[in-house]
């Protein structure tokens, strides 16, 4: 079975996520650095054939009014770019909030302030996996039962 691989693109750190085989349920896979978009896209290659993978989730930046913005105007044209570049389907997920529950999460689990620096990414693209692997396990109930 294919899985399904979540992104939290960061500035200067990129999250990655993976879901299990049966897309149920999201897991921590890497924090990169991102050094240029060429480097990601090799890598995002190897990741792809490594993991099998049949869909890319990215966090969808808009802002806490529902706005769109200069950094979701980036991720559309990132999804774009993957989409044309891998033949891959990527979705879009709102990652309002996500770096709050990262950060509290954290936070009890007593993880010093400058490790957290790098570890909520790869938290935030688990939170944002999480969301669509549940989206669309309720979307599949709902189709069952008609």
């Amino acid at each position: 079975m294919s899985r399904y691989l979540g992104i939290d693109w960061g500035e200067k750190y990129i999250g990655l996520a993976i879901s299990d085989p049966l897309g149920v349920i999201a897991q921590g896979l890497d924090v990169i650095e991102f050094k240029n978009e060429k480097s990601f896209f090799e890598y995002l290659k190897d990741i792809l054939q490594k993991y099998d993978i049949k869909g890319i989730v990215i966090g969808y930046p808009i802002s806490l009014r529902g706005h769109e913005n200069e950094k979701t105007e980036k991720i559309k044209e990132l999804s774009k770019k993957i989409e044309e570049k891998f033949k891959i389907k990527t979705y879009l997920v709102d990652e309002r909030f996500t770096t709050m529950e990262v950060e509290k999460v954290l936070i009890e689990a007593n993880v010093k302030r400058k490790d957290r620096k790098i570890i909520k990414n790869k938290q935030s693209a688990i939170i944002i996996l999480q969301k669509f692997l549940s989206s669309i396990q309720l979307d599949t109930e709902e189709q069952e039962k008609v």
